[in-house]
């Protein structure tokens, strides 16, 4: 039987309907718990008892039983019901207006403050007689709502400056979405979703077991690379004792930079009582091989894998009418919304796009995690790759988690920019906040020591012809291209042809053929990630094999890619995407000699413009003024600095919408990567084939795109606008119906705009 007041309608199969002063009442006990870790913990107590307020309002209560009595009929009716937030942020506004924003937000999406202040009257005419109905009825149920304190008094020990502001308002959004979410989602599946039991002091011993069987199978410590590796972790073990703060990690490529970081960051947080290790990469293919290498040490169940291939379930509208419809009669999206996952877990890998978005992000599924990011290590790997134009509003917030919730940061990368300190053209981190794990001479003898190529540079622009001859005088050599243009460009210069391929059962089989029969291997997002994989397979048989190995690539090779070709060739580009590709050669040491690395300029090959195009144009500069050396990790400050005078840190103005508490907008203007692709899923095998067969039936499911990622191939969207050759299987689920090339994936890549942003190499 229904209770006089609801929160929320019975799940499938069950009477149980779910009184709402319990739900708010066990809601203001979570998120008190939560915001206590920041001493905000009565703020997050009203918050959870005032922010579903409005399900008092009669109105509401009628809407729960229509789409309960829907729900039991099987009527396809669906009914929209009347906002509640809005009551709840009311009554904040009255009482203590912080709270106002984020109870109004709580469904819909934090709100620009400016758009808020008449929204939230009691007088205004719109609300007013069902506000007035809501609060009378919620006191008889709950009794005084009126705090016995005064909350203003709350908040006189915490931050008052605009932006800390901004970021204390996200973590309590974070606290109470959360701890609504748990608890719905405790009623909607009868049970509450839990930690597994594992902690990190237990990951920690683990990781020294481990390590510790492993060096005995190690045949030769002596060699320069085992050396190195030895030294870097003991650096990273030793500085683990430091109070938290800002961490640098300077490691040549091949210095073991993967597992001593996790030394650090595992023992860190153990000493200092933090919850959680967050990894957070930008490539899809470092994160591949970064969860291999922690499950094969803790098991699959310890390491939370979380990256975007599942879409935002929320609706886009300014409102939480979305969420209304949701409730009861559509409860099966109600229960996949509430799946997002909210870093419960000790050791996560995410990646920087997801951490970052996440951080600057309006909607209540991304900002639901933020909470947890409080007592815990961040590593930050590749950090080369966050974009200039939004360094500075990164670096506001990385500060302000170190220096307010007990966050330590680690900036991990073979080329480390400046960081920290002040001048015309940067606006680093506090200089006392930021500590070397390794000291700079001893970081320069590792370079040194693991100085494994030479690098050249033609004096004069090579045709696709002069670079396909050079080429193809090595039985064994990387191409790395600024786009896959160019890449589809080496091809028809090598005289790789074309293959149409309209299996209907799948690709794999040719794929495996033509992978066994040509000397020359592609590798781009042209390919889906499956076909990636098989490629770099065979890759790396042939290498080991020492067999020929012609290997044409775009930038996807350059990042956590573990090949080891003896001669590589890299198309003028940044420098620091220069050194990444001089990693991919004599990667070990064990040539006899060094490998070769050859920097050239193309007459006809196509820059990326934009920051790119920028950061070619810095390195062309500085490799004509003078004979930089390579292998010097203190170049790349000088590059970066360079960079730093030519592109603005907050190029979208995002810190003057912080401060403004305009979060919408933040939301919109803070983006890693441009969304201008559309995913289309590539039939390549069997599995894929019934994956998708099993959607045709019965509808996507959230969780089926995170099966569908590894055959998935991002169509710029003029492109995908442009081509027939896919259906739309279900609404929004695109699957390709053209021909796929098993050397050459996808038959896009030719418009010279084509190449810089693609997420599935840099991925939410």
């Amino acid at each position: 039987m229904k209770p006089k007041f609801a929160a929320h309608t019975p799940p499938k199969d069950s009477d149980q309907w779910h009184e709402l002063k319990e739900h708010l009442q066990d809601v203001a006990a979570e998120a008190k718990k939560y915001a206590a870790k920041f001493e905000a913990g009565e703020l997050g107590y009203y918050a959870g008892l005032w922010h579903d307020l409005g399900k008092y309002n009669p109105e509401f209560q009628t809407y729960l039983e229509q789409c309960h009595l829907a729900s039991t009929t099987s009527s396809q009716k669906k009914f929209r019901g009347p906002r509640h937030a809005i009551h709840g942020a009311i009554l904040a506004a009255e009482l203590c207006p912080p709270l106002a924003a984020i109870i109004y937000g709580h469904h819909a999406g934090l709100p620009n403050y400016a758009d808020l202040k008449n929204e939230v009257s009691p007088q205004n005419p719109t609300w007013r007689e069902s506000y007035q109905a809501a609060l009378q009825l919620a006191r008889q149920d709950l009794g005084e709502l009126k705090p016995s304190i005064d909350l203003r008094s709350t908040l006189k020990h915490l931050p008052t400056d605009k932006l800390s502001t901004e970021l204390l308002l996200r973590m309590l959004f974070s606290c109470l979405v959360d701890a609504d979410y748990l608890d719905t989602e405790e009623h909607f599946e009868g049970k509450q979703r839990g930690r597994t039991g594992i902690n990190l002091a237990d990951l920690w011993n683990t990781f020294e077991h481990q390590r510790q069987e492993f060096l005995v199978t190690v045949r030769d410590r002596t060699s320069p690379v085992n050396q190195v590796r030895d030294q870097v972790y003991q650096a990273c073990f030793d500085a683990a004792t430091l109070q938290p703060g800002i961490f640098r990690l300077s490691v040549p490529t091949g210095g073991g930079k993967t597992l001593s970081g996790l030394a650090f960051a595992l023992r860190h947080a153990v000493l200092n009582q933090f919850e959680r290790v967050i990894f957070a990469v930008p490539y899809t293919s470092i994160i591949e091989q970064t969860v291999k290498v922690y499950r094969d040490i803790f098991g699959a169940e310890a390491v939370l894998e979380h990256h975007s291939a599942v879409k935002d379930e929320e609706g886009q509208g300014s409102q939480d009418e979305q969420f209304q419809s949701q409730e009861g009669a559509m409860r099966a999206q109600a229960q996949a919304r509430l799946a997002t996952q909210n870093w419960d877990a000790p050791l996560i890998v995410t990646t920087t796009v997801q951490l970052f978005e996440s951080l600057f992000a309006n909607r209540p599924s991304r900002c639901r995690k933020l909470h947890n990011l409080i007592g815990s290590v961040i590593v930050l790997d590749e950090v080369q790759t966050l974009p200039i134009a939004l360094l500075t509003p990164i670096r506001s917030v990385l500060e302000e988690l170190v220096e307010r919730y007990k966050v330590s940061v680690v900036y991990c990368t073979a080329t480390q920019p400046p960081i920290a300190g002040k001048n015309p053209y940067f606006d680093g981190f506090k200089p006392e906040l930021v500590r070397d794990m390794i000291e700079p001479e001893q970081a320069k003898q590792h370079f040194d020591a693991l100085k494994r190529v030479e690098y050249e540079q033609p004096p004069i622009a090579w045709s696709w012809e002069q670079l396909a001859a050079d080429v193809q005088s090595n039985q064994q050599a990387l191409v790395v291209l600024n786009t896959r243009k160019n890449a589809l460009s080496v091809l028809d210069a090598l005289g790789v042809g074309t293959a149409e391929s309209l299996s209907i059962s799948g690709y794999e089989a040719e794929v495996q053929a033509a992978l066994a029969e040509s000397q020359v291997l592609h590798l781009s997002t042209l390919l889906c990630g499956a076909h990636r994989r098989a490629v770099l397979a065979e890759v790396r048989r042939r290498l080991k094999a020492k067999e020929p190995c012609l290997l044409i690539s775009t930038q996807v090779v350059e990042a956590g890619v573990d090949v080891d070709f003896p001669v590589v060739y890299r198309a003028m580009g940044p420098l620091d995407r220069i050194v990444q590709a001089a990693g991919r050669c004599n990667r070990e040491g064990k040539m006899a000699g060094k490998g070769r690395v050859v920097i050239f300029e193309l007459i006809d090959g196509k820059t990326p413009e934009g920051e790119y195009g920028k950061a070619v144009k810095a390195t062309q500069q500085l490799l004509q003024e003078c004979e930089l050396d390579l292998h010097n990790p203190s170049i790349f400050e000088d590059y970066f600095q360079s960079l730093y005078q030519i592109e603005s840190r907050d190029k979208h103005g995002i810190q003057a919408l912080r401060e403004q508490h305009n979060y919408p907008k933040v939301a919109e203007f803070f983006r890693l990567i441009k969304d201008n692709t559309i995913p289309v899923v590539i039939r390549y095998n069997a599995e894929v084939t019934a994956i998708l067969a099993e959607i045709s039936r019965r509808g996507l499911w959230s969780s089926d795109r995170r099966k569908l990622q590894p055959y998935i191939v991002n169509l710029p969207r003029y492109e995908f606008q442009k081509t027939t050759t896919r259906i739309e299987l279900v609404p929004d689920l695109w699957v390709w119906d053209g021909t796929y090339d098993p050397i050459r994936g996808i038959p896009m890549g030719h418009d010279p705009g084509d190449g810089l942003y693609d997420p599935t190499i840099l991925i939410p």
